[in-house]
């Protein structure tokens, strides 16, 4: 499976365990006016509880989104109904590994809120 993985995204970064956070999209809460659902909304915060849960236990974690979804679910086997969210690199990160420089970078407050 790492293999895979490896195929799909240039970002496992050796890491000896990953988690492939995915949700069914036939089962998830539909908001009125049925314009989005709950899907990545779910995932996106059962995969932070995951991240914390490792933290707390030491353990590092990576949250992937460089790769092709669908072709991932794909190679992975998985049914139609389930949508690949992210991938998570699950280890202890290299002596002296950190973000990429650009992950410190911000815009100006006003260039990304707006006030009404």
């Amino acid at each position: 499976m790492l293999a895979k993985i490896d195929a799909a995204t240039p970002c496992r970064y050796n890491a000896p365990a990953v988690i492939v956070v995915a949700f069914d999209k036939n089962n998830v809460f539909t908001y009125p006016g049925e314009k989005r659902d709950s899907g990545v909304e779910d995932a996106t915060i059962v995969a932070t509880q995951m991240i914390l849960a490792a933290f707390n236990e030491g353990v590092d974690s990576c949250w992937l989104n460089y790769f092709d979804p669908d072709k991932l679910a794909s190679e992975l086997g998985l049914p139609e109904n389930e949508e690949i969210l992210m991938v998570m690199d699950i280890g202890y990160a290299a002596e002296g590994a950190g973000p990429l420089e650009n992950h410190f970078k911000r815009k100006d407050l006003s260039e990304t809120v707006t006030y009404i």
